[in-house]
C-alpha cells in the first residue's frame, strides 16, 4: 500500500498537487543475481520482443513517452554522480512540457517495476536486467521544477554494474537521440 501511495503522490505532484518528492520501493523475494550482466544484458532481440514492443499497451505507455523524449533529446540535460553502490542521476529540461515528460516516464517505469510489469524494450540492454532483478536494488526519485532526480543503489556488485550501464544508456539517448536507440537495437540483433 505504501508503494501505491508513493506512486500516486508522484502522479498527483505532476498534476500540481501533493508533496514534492516520492519514493518507490519494492520488496519481493529477490531472484538470483547470478549471470545478471552476461545473461540479461547479452540477450538478442527476438520476434517476440518486436511484437511486444509494438503492442497497444506498450505503445500507449512506455514507448509513447520514450519516443517523445527521443524527439526532444536536444532539450534534455543529464548529470550522473556515480557512487560506489549506484547512482544519483538528475535529468532536466528548460522546456516545461519536456520536464513533465521526463517526470512521467520515470514515474511510469517505477510503477511498472513495483507492479512487476516488464515490457519489451529492445533498444536497451539494461532495462530487461533491471526488471528481472528489481528486488536487488532500491529506487527513489525527487521531482524537481525542471525534471527529476533519481537515486538507484544496491548492495549487489553485479546489480551496480547494471545500474551504471543503464545510466550510460540514458546519457547516450539524451545526447544523441534516435541514432543511439537504433545502435542499441542493432547490437541486440547482431
Amino acid at each position: 500500500m505504501a508503494i501505491a501511495g508513493s506512486l500516486f503522490t508522484g502522479f498527483l505532484t505532476l498534476l500540481g498537487f501533493g508533496q514534492k518528492s516520492a519514493i518507490a520501493r519494492i520488496a519481493v523475494d529477490p531472484p538470483s543475481s547470478e549471470g545478471m550482466m552476461n545473461g540479461m544484458m547479452g540477450q538478442s532481440m527476438s520476434h517476440m520482443d518486436m511484437h511486444g514492443m509494438m503492442s497497444r499497451d506498450n505503445m500507449m505507455g512506455p514507448m509513447r513517452l520514450g519516443m517523445e523524449l527521443f524527439e526532444r533529446h536536444a532539450e534534455i540535460t543529464r548529470a550522473t554522480d556515480y557512487l560506489p553502490n549506484g547512482i544519483i542521476d538528475t535529468t532536466v529540461s528548460n522546456n516545461p512540457k519536456t520536464a513533465r515528460l521526463i517526470q512521467a516516464h520515470v514515474i511510469e517505469m517505477y510503477a511498472r517495476l513495483a507492479d512487476n510489469r516488464p515490457f519489451p524494450y529492445p533498444m536497451s540492454n539494461s532495462v530487461p536486467a533491471m526488471f528481472a532483478n528489481s528486488a536487488q536494488y532500491q529506487r527513489s526519485y525527487k521531482l524537481l521544477p525542471t525534471g527529476i532526480q533519481v537515486t538507484e543503489i544496491s548492495d549487489d556488485p553485479e546489480m551496480v554494474k547494471v545500474i551504471y550501464a543503464h545510466a550510460r544508456e540514458l546519457d547516450r539517448f539524451a545526447k544523441e537521440g534516435m541514432p543511439a536507440m537504433m545502435r542499441g537495437m542493432m547490437r541486440k540483433t547482431g
